[in-house]
């Protein structure tokens, strides 16, 4: 289980997000979020059932103002949050 920090890093538009989903005998529901500076949601990423495996997935933040955000991913009853900054 590993969320990687997003690059680039600070970024405008967009930003790559990896995360590792650990290698076991079932499927994981996993959500990847992201939370502006006060805390409040202000996008689902993913929110499903995935598969053990690396993925990549890329954030298009070209309709939010600069701005520091965190982006958590939870899978198992886990939580790993990094934080990501938007310059326009």
């Amino acid at each position: 289980f590993e969320l990687r920090q997003p690059f680039p890093n600070p970024f405008n538009p967009t930003t790559t997000i990896q995360f590792n989903v650990p290698v076991m005998d079932t499927r994981h529901v996993i959500s990847l979020s992201v939370f502006d500076i006060t805390g409040s949601m202000v996008e689902t990423l993913v929110n499903g059932t995935m598969e053990s495996g690396q993925y990549e997935i890329q954030w298009d933040a070209s309709t939010y103002s600069s701005g520091i955000f965190f982006i958590s991913l939870t899978a198992n009853g886990q939580t790993k949050t990094v934080k990501s900054v938007l310059v326009k």
